[in-house]
């Protein structure tokens, strides 16, 4: 039975890459990208889940982690990269991806779910269409979306406000999933063919919150993101995430550093910041070349999208009573060792040191970011902390600032009408929720 799955999963993977490519969508064909071949709720969902999936572990980690300097860019493109040399024309391929093989695919499932009466299937949808919404606009800013993905009756969709029509879009569907998922099913049921959870709706839930937790954190409203994050994940186990096959179907990371050998390393400044921490056991793990050899960045990596560690940092954020702040600040340490394979003794030498734990009611905001900057290691997420807070402090690798978002693809310049004017400082530009 799990060998069967494992090919299922795998069938759909590659259909889900095939479907990504360039030279498929600007093939000889003449079918219509922005209307997808009918296939069923169950046979869409997987496709959509693994391409949220791989855009997060793909560009959307290598760009946001290397602008934060998790990761450094030193050969070949990446080294100009790295100084911010990022031309529009870089990120079409991720914009394409999640508007395409997410965004457009979900319209059309939603649909199909609405028809069906298939809530829990539908809620699953929705859950999703939010998460990617964030994930897009966190690094866009104003983006097409009630005008996006009507083909032919619109080839140049407006561009929404992030803070007026796109932020509380996400809440909407998050809080219409959380009713959905209360409801009966319906005829048909998610199971084990959707790749995140296998149709735990429990787990749906809490992954609602979870996400819920992150949205009201950008938005500075720390009792709601506490509230959120209390109802969210209990443990590691809970996370919400695709542990990939391997063998040929790997997990971003391993793919660009197996064929991109030597273009992107571990940064100097995360490491003068965890030398100086003394947190060598983890910086043993992953302080590494980065090749196929790496011991955390391996084929067969789990790529969550949002995780029990951040929500325990989440928590000590924003929680003002210091006894949860302090042991949800020590949850997230303890389950960021978990995440790179160290133990108890590991992470109980490290929090040892005054500087790490300095003990109930003494717990800074400065702990609580530096900690959750290095748990989060190639984690987008991390990206949008340093927006928000400002730490770890950071010296520009070029110039005079650091980037606080993407440009825009150069396709939109090019094809869509709508689209903002172009400015060659939008990437040291703030978006909305970063004030």
């Amino acid at each position: 039975m799990k060998l069967k799955k494992l090919i299922n999963v795998l069938i759909i993977f590659i259909i889900t890459l095939s479907s990504a490519s360039c030279e498929d969508f600007f093939s000889d064909d003449n079918s219509d990208p922005n209307k997808p071949i009918d296939v069923t709720v169950a046979a869409a969902l997987p496709g959509i889940q693994l391409a949220i999936v791989d855009s997060k572990g793909g560009l959307y980690s290598t760009f946001s982690n290397m602008f934060i300097q998790q990761v450094e860019g030193v050969e070949r493109q990446w080294e100009s990269f790295n100084k911010y040399d990022i031309q529009p024309v870089r990120t079409n391929a991720p914009w394409q991806q999640m508007y395409e093989n997410v965004f457009i695919e979900l319209r059309v499932v939603s649909q199909k779910a609405t028809d069906g009466g298939f809530n829990h299937y539908l809620g699953i949808a929705k859950t999703l269409e939010a998460y990617a919404l964030m994930m897009t606009s966190d690094v866009f800013g104003d983006i097409p979306y009630t005008e996006a993905g009507l083909g032919d009756e619109n080839p140049n969709p407006a561009y929404d406000d992030q803070a007026t029509v796109i932020y509380p879009a996400i809440r909407t569907l998050l809080t219409d999933a959380l009713v959905l998922f209360d409801d009966v099913s319906g005829a048909q049921s998610p199971g084990s063919e959707e790749v995140l959870y296998e149709g735990d709706i429990d787990a749906w839930k809490l992954a609602v919150h979870a996400i819920l937790a992150r949205y009201y954190l950008h938005l500075g409203d720390n009792v709601n993101a506490l509230a959120e994050a209390k109802l969210a994940f209990t443990n590691r186990a809970d996370n919400m995430g695709f542990k990939y096959p391997g063998g040929g179907n790997d997990a971003p990371w391993f793919g660009f550093n197996d064929t991109r050998l030597g273009d992107i390393e571990f940064h100097p400044t995360m490491r003068a910041i965890m030398s100086g921490l003394n947190d060598t056991d983890r910086l043993a793990v992953l302080d590494q070349t980065f090749d196929a050899s790496h011991p955390y960045l391996v084929a067969d990596l789990r790529e969550d999208l949002i995780t029990y560690r951040e929500l325990q940092f989440i928590i000590a954020e924003t929680s003002t009573d210091d006894t949860e702040k302090h042991t949800a600040y020590l949850n997230g340490i303890e389950a960021s060792f978990e995440e790179v394979g160290l133990g108890a003794a590991e992470f109980n030498a490290y929090v040892a040191q005054n500087a790490i734990d300095p003990g109930v009611g003494n717990i800074t905001l400065n702990n609580i970011m530096t900690q959750k900057y290095i748990g989060l290691f190639v984690q987008p997420e991390a990206f949008s902390d340093w927006r928000r807070t400002g730490i770890p402090s950071l010296t520009p690798v070029a110039g005079s600032d650091v980037p606080r978002r993407w440009f825009y693809p150069e396709n939109e310049y090019l094809f869509n009408s709508s689209a903002p004017a172009r400015d060659n400082d939008l990437l040291f530009k703030r978006v909305d929720w970063d004030n």
